[in-house]
């Protein structure tokens, strides 16, 4: 509990981070892995109604075939899509919940995890959902800067006072986009912390959103450390699983017959179900434990703990600064 209890360096962070996820490895990629393994076998099940092959239904001639595989493969994007978000949030939930047993010295387990996440689902869902509306809008916005002038260039037909105007359009676009970007991901920092607000505050969409703006502030830079470095072990955990899949395709160029490919795409499949399973966690874990952090170093959170241990009334400034379900 030592550890617990005073503030943490981002070095310490990320060694507390895989500390935990390798003594509770078995609870975290559990976790995890339950929304990709639905993903997984929605994937194999439309991999196996389009068959994507000489010889299958995209290429059978017949327009009814071909109409229902293409409204087959689009309810079933959608409808993995759904999967998807629903399976992010509630996976993001638990684990944000078996990080607060385990951190701070109880035992847990992942029925217990996804048992008491579930009436925080909505909730966590909304974040999930309005976060990422207000990244993607702001990255749309930054876009429509690049995408007009090139646009208008286009159409004018290549005319040279169009062409210096188009120019100019794009150079202020791709400025445009850049500070978008830098503005998108410093929003996704600063909103990071909803979903910790959201399960051990108890708190609605909106508040756990204010909530994180709030406790964020003045660490930044170090969730987006964070976050960079889950996307890269994500990234390189995934190249090393797709290596097969590139042996697939290197082998229908060399010998021209796609439907080799069949197994090599299946295999795709399980590859980014494994790396999302294994890698997943990481970034939740260590967003999970910034949050811990910063109540440490903002609201005295450590003496908080203290005095309920020993049965005394946390003092005046601590208890307006917790709430219940803090501890987990």
């Amino acid at each position: 509990m030592d550890l617990t209890l005073r503030p943490m360096s981002t070095s310490q962070v990320l060694d507390r981070t895989f500390s935990l996820y390798r003594q509770n490895f078995l609870l975290f990629a559990g976790i995890t892995a339950l929304p990709p393994g639905l993903i997984l076998i929605g994937q194999l099940l439309l991999l196996l109604v389009t068959r994507p092959i000489p010889g299958g239904p995209m290429e059978s001639g017949d327009p009814m075939r071909v109409g229902a595989t293409i409204g087959a493969a689009a309810l079933g994007g959608l409808l993995l899509f759904a999967l998807a978000l629903a399976g992010y949030a509630f996976a993001a939930g638990a684990t944000v919940y078996a990080v607060s047993r385990v951190h701070l010295g109880h035992a847990t387990s992942i029925a217990e995890c996804y048992r008491l996440i579930k009436p925080h689902f909505w909730s966590i869902l909304g974040i999930v959902i309005l976060v990422g509306l207000c990244v993607f809008a702001l990255i749309f916005a930054g876009a429509m800067f690049l995408i007009v002038p090139f646009a208008l260039g286009v159409a004018g037909g290549g005319r040279p006072n169009v062409s210096a105007g188009m120019a100019v359009g794009l150079l202020v676009g791709f400025l445009v986009l850049a500070v978008a970007l830098i503005f998108a991901i410093y929003l996704s920092a600063k909103l990071s912390l909803s979903v910790p607000a959201c399960v051990l505050e108890n708190l609605g969409v909106v508040d756990s959103m204010k909530r994180s703006w709030r406790l964020a502030q003045g660490t930044v830079l170090r969730l987006i450390l964070v976050t960079i470095l889950a996307g890269v072990i994500a990234w390189v955990l995934s190249m090393v699983l797709s290596i097969p899949y590139f042996i697939g395709v290197a082998m229908m160029v060399t010998r021209k017959n796609p439907s080799l490919m069949l197994p090599f795409v299946a295999w795709q499949y399980v590859a980014s179900f494994l790396a999302r399973s294994l890698a997943g966690p990481i970034g939740t874990i260590a967003g999970a434990l910034i949050y811990y952090d910063q109540r440490v170093r903002k609201e005295a959170f450590d003496l908080q703990l203290m005095m309920q241990a020993i049965g005394s009334p946390p003092p005046p400034q601590a208890a307006a600064a917790s709430s219940p379900g803090a501890v987990g």
